[in-house]
Parts: C-alpha cells; structure tokens; sequence
C-alpha cells in the first residue's frame, strides 16, 4: 500500500504508486490526462471573533489620520524631550543633554584607542622580525 502525504489537509491518504512515487518524467506521462480535478479540502475551524467593545466618545469623535493622544507622566516628558532636541539654538545633539557629552566623549575616546591599536598592529604584522 501506498500514502502520500497531502500539503492541504496535513495528513497521510492512501494513494496509487504513481502518485505516491511521483509520475516519471517521460513523453508517456505527459500523454495521460487527468479524469478530475483534485478538490481542495479545507480542513480548520473558525477562530473565536473576540465581541467589541464600544468605542470611547472621545474616540469616536476623531475622524481619520486622527488618533488619541495620551495624557500621561511619561508621554508629556517625552514630548518635553522632542521639544527641546529638536529646538534650532545652534548646539548638536550630543550637546544639548549634560548626560550625553560624557557618553560622546567616551566613544570619541575608544574610537581614537582602536584605531591607535589596529595602526600599532598592522605595524607589528608589516615588521618581519629580527633573527638573533
């Protein structure tokens, strides 16, 4: 007996010896016409559609390309933050925080050491070295 495994349904179905092997490439096979059409089996449940909740008023008021905008803590010092990175007073990004300058400096700084570093090497590795 022969199965062959259906990509649809996910399952093994038995099956003739041309189908489960697989029709060899001859001008014989191509000859032969198929008695039917395959039918596609659909086999899967329908997924639990969760019940709507009503739309708040204020919400519902907003038309499209408007959206709810929150009123916290945490969004309003973040608003705060884009206001004052994105003021035009002359001074870079990495200058306008006093916590940034050291966290810019430090990479300046580990930048200028690795690159020191790789120059020291390629110049070791360049050298051959003495024989004593």
């Amino acid at each position: 007996m022969f199965y062959k495994f259906n990509n649809v349904t996910q399952r093994l179905a038995s099956a003739t010896q041309d189908l489960a092997i697989g029709r060899p490439v001859s001008a014989e096979s191509f000859s032969r016409t198929v008695k039917e059409e395959p039918k596609i089996v659909y086999d899967f449940k329908p997924a639990q559609t969760e019940s709507k909740r009503p739309a708040s008023h204020a919400a519902s008021r907003l038309g499209p390309g408007q959206y709810a905008v929150p009123n916290n803590k945490t969004y309003k010092r973040l608003m705060e933050l884009q206001t004052k990175f994105t003021a035009d007073d002359g001074k870079l990004v990495w200058q306008k925080m006093p916590k940034d300058m050291p966290l810019y400096y430090l990479t300046v700084g580990l930048v200028a050491f690795g690159t020191l570093l790789t120059g020291w090497t390629l110049a070791k590795l360049a050298t051959p070295p003495k024989n004593d």
